[in-house]
């Protein structure tokens, strides 16, 4: 069952913020089901989403844009710094859904039903697979987005260089 632009209005907005990983990853495993959660790093990060707009989405056009990052759903294609990614439709789908303002964790059953459209059966190994190939692709094309774990949860997209990664 997706949610729709009305259910998720009545969800409350739990905002967390710590550098803590492991502290993030609880929050989300704790909060699953009761809301929508939105998890920063920092409050660098917090006031670059509310504020300088860094992250936006163009329905008209179905483009996502996350700083260098393109996720171009009607050209089926999404880039890096300018150069193209080499994407599957559903690692493509994954990224332009993880990279949609807010950033949040996303669940197993939230992606799999956007990316799939389908009824999530309990079973996140499809889900696990796309996004190993999507990260090994973002580290080929050296992004510095990267897609974070949840552990039990689901994933997230994330500044890899705020995490120790090149």
């Amino acid at each position: 069952m997706s949610a729709s632009v009305g259910d998720f209005d009545e969800q409350p907005v739990i905002l967390c913020v710590t550098a803590n990983r492991r502290k993030r990853a609880q929050v989300a495993r704790l909060m699953s089901g009761h809301g929508v959660v939105l998890m920063f790093p920092d409050l660098q990060t917090v006031r670059a989403m509310l504020f300088d707009d860094a992250a936006s989405v163009t329905p008209e056009t179905g483009v996502v844009a996350l700083g260098r990052l393109v996720v171009d759903q009607q050209r089926q294609q999404a880039s890096w710094g300018g150069r193209t990614l080499p994407l599957t439709r559903l690692e493509r789908d994954v990224l332009a859904a993880l990279a949609s303002p807010p950033l949040r964790v996303w669940t197993y059953l939230q992606l799999y039903e956007r990316v799939w459209g389908a009824d999530y059966l309990e079973d996140a190994a499809a889900v696990r697979s796309t996004v190993k190939r999507l990260r090994a692709k973002l580290r080929e094309a050296n992004a510095t987005v990267a897609v974070e774990a949840a552990r039990g949860v689901g994933y997230s997209l994330v500044d890899a260089t705020s995490h120790g990664r090149p």
